[in-house]
């Protein structure tokens, strides 16, 4: 038996917006082709050693063959991927292949997948897929699959890095590690409570362990951004996580918000474990909103946190959301002046985007602001809901603007740096030939 996994292409910033082709390379905020999100490799590690698998990751350029021989085709995607991705199943289909789906489209919008597929699964995939791959062996594939959100993550195999470490194409040279699942809080435009649960499920510290000794790697992105979420408990695991990584030499990329906990004990774990780069999303949170909207208290409390992870060696990477309900055309100045008292040097900018399970999602549906479903186009780089503070178009220009303003100042002066401590001339000429780049949503 064959279970062919299949990685879907999905549109990047370069490829939406060549007016920024400039900024973009020449300043290096993420011009890489990675390889799939983990949801696959996990999947591979549970399949049965009589099952032969393949990975198809149209994303690094796989040639895509219809008629490969298969008796399951099994697609995972997020919703910039679900355009190329119904493509796929329906062209997989069409050559008589069964066609499973999985991944956060088609668990937050299953109905839309099963119009291009035999079976979906909805939520977390380890608890059922050695049913579907029993199921599709009988030739008894049923429509739903139901994961949920309560797999315990002390059963999680290690992912089998394998089906992509000997790909060529790949120029991401780091590995991405899943410490946690679920969500307690709602950000507007974030599907992970629904798809995940609202419930944050910790993976064993030992197992992370584990799993981070084998990679190929030293630099490491931990996924999640729940690490620095506020509460005694979830602060005293981080802090248990970090001193436990400390010994494994790696440098470590983390994520999260400002609604964060930053006192001095967790920023010196963070250090000392060898984390380089701190990425931080605003205008999501309601601390990081006040902040935008001059509340100068808050403000205060992001430069003192940009300086706490700085004077600790670790980068302060913002990315900032534009098109809430509240923004104004204006938004791109205040941005600017915040990151000049901030003093932070390296930033991402993105529209803000619904995606289908959030709950920005269900209500500007409610509201009939939602302007299209190219799927393709849910990549933080276009238009695709009617903002309220401002045109369409000026949406899209303040998005434009702040790209080139944030970084005109820089160039000629300064290489920007991601998870890697320096760049090369020979490194930067690499991104200037290679095409695609991407947020990564």
């Amino acid at each position: 038996m064959r279970v062919v996994f299949i990685y879907p292409r999905f549109e990047k910033f370069l490829e939406s917006t060549p007016e920024l082709d400039r900024a973009l390379i020449d300043h290096y905020i993420g011009h890489f082709t990675t390889p799939p999100s983990l949801g696959i490799p996990i999947l591979a590690a549970l399949t049965p050693p009589e099952w032969e698998v393949e990975l198809v990751d149209d994303n690094n350029g796989d040639p895509v063959d219809f008629e490969i021989k298969a008796d399951l085709v099994a697609i995972s995607c997020f919703t910039p991927q679900a355009t190329r991705a119904l493509e796929l199943a329906d062209g997989y289909r069409a050559a008589g292949h069964k066609v499973v789906m999985g991944g956060f489209f088609p668990s937050t919008a299953p109905e839309v997948a099963l119009e291009h597929c035999d079976a979906v699964n909805i939520g977390d995939g380890e608890p059922t897929w050695r049913t579907i791959l029993e199921d599709a062996r009988a030739c008894e594939l049923k429509r739903r699959y139901v994961g949920g959100t309560r797999f315990d993550l002390k059963d999680m195999p290690i992912p089998r890095r394998d089906i992509f470490y000997e790909k060529t194409g790949y120029d991401w040279n780091e590995d991405l590690v899943q410490v946690a699942r679920g969500c307690s809080y709602t950000c507007g435009m974030c599907a992970i409570p629904t798809h995940q649960g609202h419930r944050v499920r910790l993976r064993p510290i030992e197992k992370i362990v584990e799993e981070i000794r084998q990679l190929r790697y030293d630099n490491v992105y931990l996924a999640e951004d729940i690490l620095f979420f506020p509460g005694k408990k979830l602060a005293q695991w981080s802090k248990e996580l970090f001193c436990a990584l400390e010994p494994l030499g790696k440098k470590y990329f983390v994520s999260s918000t400002m609604a964060l906990a930053t006192d001095d004990a967790l920023l010196d774990s963070l250090a000392r474990a060898g984390v380089n780069s701190f990425y931080c999303t605003l205008n999501v949170d309601p601390k990081s909103i006040r902040a935008l909207q001059g509340d100068a208290q808050v403000q205060a409390e992001l430069v003192d946190l940009v300086d706490r992870l700085e004077g600790r060696g670790i980068r302060f990477f913002a990315s900032f959301g534009l098109g809430r309900d509240w923004d104004t055309p204006a938004l791109p100045d205040t941005i600017l002046e915040l990151c000049r008292k901030a003093k932070i040097r390296t930033a991402e900018f993105f529209i803000f985007t619904p995606y289908p399970g959030s709950v920005h999602w269900e209500r500007l549906q409610k509201q009939g602001r939602i302007l299209h479903k190219n799927w393709r186009h849910y990549n933080g780089a276009h238009v695709v809901s009617r903002p309220l503070g401002m045109t369409e178009d000026e949406l899209y220009q303040c998005f434009l603007r702040i790209w080139r303003e944030f970084y005109r100042p820089l160039e000629n002066r300064e290489v920007l740096e991601t998870l890697e401590p320096v760049m090369t001339q020979d490194h930067m000429e690499e991104r200037r030939r290679s095409i695609g780049l991407g947020h990564q949503s």
